[in-house]
């Protein structure tokens, strides 16, 4: 790429702060074959921007003014970059060669491809196998009596946007596959997206049928027919439409269409009304315009985000996933899921049914299991989408960005239910256009496998995980009662909120100076550091109890020194911090006996000299909680134990806070 490079570098320009246009920064910006660089010429610091040129989606030229030539670069990750180049000749050259580098033609130019982490063919090869979906349906509890994986689609053979590997009710027969694939939309036919084995109840996903007004398909038929029988305990099943009923009836005047129910036994249809991918463009454009108003006053920030729809559309979604969670875990009535193509509001809807319906897409290995399931494997559009190569502009849409913020909506509503964090949600959005590792390239699972993604890039999966610490909710508690079962959320508009941290999270001098997740982030490292503490001291204590007897003195009265009470060492270990006071010592009685004292002899040690006399017991009283401008730490210090709050319930929010 450095052959569409004019001008490597450009000194003295100014980056312009978007919040206060009179606070610029001056410096150098340099064009590499993948980043566009600012850096700072403050000596002491000389900060650096890096813009990734697969995350620009826009670069625009404004009109020259005394000042210099305007250069603006919007990001896919809602990153807006403001540059004042001095001469319009030297920005024109920048303007033509980003615009280039923003729009790779082949695969090859992406960054994945020379991206290099610096590991081993080996470990390569272990990061792609983190995510195993054969494990996945084995967790779910497939293959069984009622399903089975089924060749039909070995080397793509019946629909090439499909896996190579698909579970199918056990009495499907590879005709009545592919007599149903002919008779969908891309040959995208019912197949298994999750099922729960403890009512035998399934999502199944697919395309729309290709029925127009009157055309029906026997092998179709029967197909829906043996996903209705393979739930034993229940005598029908829903087809669940995601689209606007206008828009399906639309289709049917081209051929394709939806179910007619006097076709299809024992079917229940419903209708969503989950917009196209051209509205969600457009919903998202006018949402982030109101996100760079300036200085916008409140009426015209809440008129802006409602005009825009966002949430109106974020509602449509997690209301579709919440219909099907109820019909699976409460009806135990299997649903057959579809879209147009199946590829889009088919995956939203399936995915985030799953999320309701399963504790395990709750956690950071689960949420990977279930993108690479529902979106990678089956085929979601990301080059198109995400416009991850110089295409269609109409084909672009935020379609798993919804998804996303499907899932942040919820961890709002259910704080202890995640053990993810919006940082882990982020980080993920980030790499879906950042095409810095392999995971979502391409369209279908056909196109990664001939391009050999595996061997040629890295996966995000396991850097992730690698960085898991990273990406923890401080509040999540397997044992809380959110955490556990379905989850039942309220949709009602006041609680919708607006993602902050996602459309704004560059905009740094709008936020106070810390967030409430840095802050709980911080508070549990401090914990956990106590708690360590306290687990070395407890068992160095078991170790001095087995090594000097069952029992220890307690001075109870410092003045007078003659009395001494025995006590057994579990009392001493207290519940309060109030219990933590005076001095504790043991010695075994043969150790007194030979220091010529009688086996009731006492001995006493002042509570200095103990802490003085065992490092081991001692703490590290300068611990850093690694965020700037907070102290975690009691007004006694370091060495503060948890407060009487622990004792509150385990299931209220209010203990999560407290624990946390």
């Amino acid at each position: 790429m450095m052959e569409h490079i004019r001008m490597p570098k450009v000194e003295n320009v100014r980056l312009i702060d978007r919040v206060s246009s009179r606070k610029a920064c001056v410096g150098t910006l340099y064009l590499t074959a993948t980043h566009t660089i600012f850096v700072e010429n403050v000596s002491e610091i000389r900060k650096e921007t890096w813009v990734l040129h697969s995350l620009v989606c826009g670069v625009e030229k404004q009109s020259t003014t005394a000042t210099g030539c305007p250069l603006l670069i919007r990001c896919k990750n809602f990153q807006v970059i403001r540059f004042i180049i001095p001469q319009e000749r030297d920005c024109h050259d920048v303007h033509v060669s980003l615009l280039r580098l923003s729009r790779p033609e082949r695969y090859e130019e992406l960054y994945c491809f020379s991206f290099n982490p610096k590991v081993d063919k080996e470990e390569r090869e272990q990061n792609w196998n983190l995510i195993n979906l054969k494990a996945e349906y084995s967790r779910m509890g497939v293959p069984n009596n009622f399903w089975h994986i089924t060749p039909a689609n070995r080397e793509y053979r019946v629909c090439e946007t499909y896996p190579s590997d698909l579970y199918v009710p056990a009495s499907a027969t590879p005709p009545i596959i592919v007599g149903s694939s002919k008779f969908r939309s891309r040959g995208r036919f019912p197949t298994l997206s999750y099922y729960c084995q403890d009512n035998h109840a399934a999502i199944c996903r697919s395309s729309q049928p290709l029925s127009g007004f009157s055309a029906r398909c026997l092998e179709d038929e029967q197909m829906l027919e043996a996903i209705m029988k393979s739930n034993p305990g229940s005598k029908f099943m829903y087809v669940v439409d995601t689209r606007p009923k206008l828009n399906a009836m639309a289709n049917r005047a081209a051929g394709k269409g939806y179910e007619n129910e006097d076709n299809y036994s024992n079917i229940k249809f419903q209708f969503i009304g989950i917009e196209n991918i051209h509205v969600m463009r457009s919903s998202l454009q006018k949402m982030l315009e109101v996100c760079e108003l300036k200085s916008p006053s409140m009426g015209d920030f809440l008129w802006g985000l409602e005009n825009s729809g966002w949430l109106r559309h974020i509602k449509a979604v997690l209301d579709a996933g919440i219909f099907i969670a109820k019909a699976v875990a409460e009806e135990g009535v299997s649903v057959l899921v579809h879209c147009s193509d199946g590829w889009d509001r088919t995956a939203q809807v399936c995915s985030v049914a799953s999320v309701l319906l399963d504790p395990y897409y709750r956690t950071l290995k689960g949420l990977m299991v279930l993108i690479e399931r529902d979106w990678i494997s089956f085929g979601h559009k990301f080059s198109h989408r995400y416009s991850h190569l110089d295409g269609d502009p109409k084909e672009v849409s935020p379609v798993i960005d919804q998804f996303i913020e499907c899932v942040w909506q919820l961890t709002e509503q259910f704080p202890c239910a995640f053990e993810y964090n919006e940082r882990f949600l982020i980080q993920i959005h980030n790499h879906v256009y950042s095409c810095q590792y392999g995971n979502f390239l391409c369209n279908s699972e056909r196109e990664r496998r001939d391009l050999r993604l595996q061997e040629r890039t890295h996966s995000l999966w396991a850097y992730l995980w690698k960085n898991k610490a990273d990406y923890m909710n401080p509040l999540y508690r397997p044992d809380h009662s959110q955490t556990q079962g379905r989850l039942q959320p309220v949709t009602t508009p006041y609680c919708f909120k607006f993602w902050r941290s996602m459309y704004n999270r560059f905009e740094k001098g709008l936020h106070p100076r810390q967030s409430a997740l840095d802050y709980l982030m911080a508070v549990r490292e401090e914990t956990q550091q106590l708690e360590e503490e306290l687990t070395a001291h407890q068992e160095r204590i078991e170790k001095l109890e087995k090594e000097q007897g069952k029992k220890v003195l307690i001075k109870t009265d410092t003045e007078e020194k003659n009395k001494h009470v025995w006590a057994p060492l579990s009392d001493t270990l207290a519940n309060t911090p109030q219990d933590y006071t005076g001095s504790i010592a043991s010695f075994p009685t043969g150790s007194l006996s030979q220091q010529g004292g009688s086996e009731n002899s006492l001995l006493i040690l002042p509570q200095d000299m103990l802490k003085s006399s065992d490092p081991d017991l001692s703490t590290n009283s300068d611990q850093e909680s690694g965020v700037a401008d907070l102290s975690c730490r009691s007004p006694s210090g370091g060495d503060s134990l948890p407060s009487e709050d622990s004792a509150k319930d385990p299931d209220s929010d209010e203990a999560a806070y407290s624990a946390a």
